[in-house]
């Protein structure tokens, strides 16, 4: 993850040169941030990210979201936010289909809408900004068969059907792996939602259920957490891999402690930066909506124990606070 290659790829996301300036360049905006979670680690990631580009670029940035990934407790957060009309908005979608006709109105009101980490049903927003999640998944099945091998059992953790971020990563992962290890055996896969006591119920049962799992493949952190207890609990550490999406700091102990085999880490700070930096732009006429690349997929690095200590690949690791 050099810095010229975060510099290439949101430049990928300006279609063309950028406007004339307007009257309104000096002035301080506004930008409401409604993040899907706050008190984990990959959401501060994107906040300190937010954060930084609002001292970039003069934004008075408010950031407030739910505990919980879930809609009913993320609308009173937008609908409290869009009572102090910000001139434009960062979100990311708990419902992504329930969001869509919201987003399209702050739109047609002339609020720009960036969506980060997850994306809507329909691209009514200025912009998304996510990882590559199906691209995410085929690393992690590639990862997988490097250090569990290609025969066994195998188990996939996702979080509730219906998701598009997640089904990306589930789907990214079994199409590459059933493909290219024909004498595996993959599992139905398991949705235990935000709950990590849920997925270590589960992973707990797929351990006891089949004596040849290899490995276990989860596609977000509250999920992974509850995996690793359970492979633990079994006495199976080393001996069923584990291959995970997200790097929250207990994870990377974990990895170090031979507890995961590979780490699918985002980039949230650079969702975060990117989303309120190009809002900025926008509310000041430096670049119009209509050059703005509707997608902007960020990379995702694998992380092994040989890997995490380059010093390119620990910036990247997500924090607990922006100090």
């Amino acid at each position: 993850m050099k810095q010229g290659l975060k510099q290439a790829l949101f430049a990928t996301a300006l279609a063309a040169p950028l406007a004339a300036a307007s009257p309104a360049l000096a002035e301080t905006v506004t930008v409401a941030a409604l993040p899907g979670q706050v008190g984990i680690p990959f959401y501060t990631s994107m906040e300190c990210g937010a954060m930084a580009a609002a001292r970039d670029f003069d934004v008075d940035l408010t950031w407030d979201g739910p505990a919980d990934w879930d809609i009913a407790k993320q609308q009173p957060f937008i609908d409290a936010a869009l009572q102090r009309k910000p001139q434009g908005v960062l979100l990311t979608p708990t419902d992504s289909g329930a969001l869509v006709s919201q987003v399209e109105a702050l739109e047609a009101d002339g609020i720009p809408v960036v969506t980060v980490d997850a994306p809507l049903d329909s691209p009514v927003e200025t912009q998304s900004i996510q990882s590559n999640h199906y691209i995410g998944g085929e690393a992690a099945g590639e990862a997988m068969a490097q250090v569990a091998g290609t025969k066994g059992t195998f188990v996939v953790i996702g979080m509730r059907p219906g998701m598009p971020d997640i089904d990306a990563r589930v789907s990214g992962f079994t199409d590459t792996f059933t493909k290219t290890n024909p004498n595996a055996t993959v599992l139905p896969v398991l949705y235990p939602e935000t709950s990590s006591t849920k997925a270590a119920q589960q992973v707990a049962a797929a351990i006891q259920a089949n004596p040849d799992l290899k490995g276990v493949y989860v596609t977000h952190s509250a999920a992974a957490e509850g995996a690793s207890a359970a492979i633990l609990e079994a006495g199976k550490r080393g001996e069923i891999k584990l291959v995970s999406f997200d790097a929250d700091p207990q994870q990377i102990r974990d990895l170090r402690d031979g507890i995961y085999d590979a780490l699918i880490v985002q980039e949230p700070y650079q969702m975060g930066y990117q989303g309120v930096e190009i809002l900025a732009r926008i509310i000041r006429g430096e670049v119009g909506k209509d050059a703005v690349d509707h997608d902007n997929f960020l990379p995702s690095v694998v992380v092994t124990r040989d890997t995490m200590d380059d010093p390119e690949i620990r910036a990247a690791f997500y924090k607990t606070s922006c100090d």
